[in-house]
């Protein structure tokens, strides 16, 4: 048996990321489903911009010591308190943004 699953649990450093992941695709399928327009050349320009910006706050405060990240609880860490599921989730988080704008603009007069 794998010495994740030795313990009896599943190895929960990747179930956030595997749930990011997850929570990808379904704003995507609601995207495509509700041709909402989102996934193109726009995301990508929005992705481009605001995950660096914010992964150089991320950056910035894990240098400062206001978080920090344990190895024992994150997949894997890309550099010092900036685990990998940290850009993924900020690009999540600019396409949910995205799709609420979209969403928006169709429900208002």
């Amino acid at each position: 048996m794998p010495a994740d699953f030795r313990d009896g649990t599943l190895d929960m450093r990747f179930l956030y990321l595997v749930a990011l992941l997850v929570s990808w695709v379904g704003v995507l399928g609601l995207d495509r489903r509700f041709r909402l327009g989102v996934a193109g050349p726009g995301l990508v320009r929005a992705l481009a911009l605001t995950v660096p910006l914010f992964l150089a706050f991320d950056a910035l405060g894990a240098a400062r010591g206001w978080f920090r990240s344990d190895p024992a609880l994150n997949s894997l860490i890309v550099w010092p308190g900036v685990p990998l599921e940290e850009p993924v989730l900020l690009g999540f988080l600019t396409l949910l943004a995205a799709a609420g704008h979209r969403v928006a603009l169709r429900l208002l007069p």
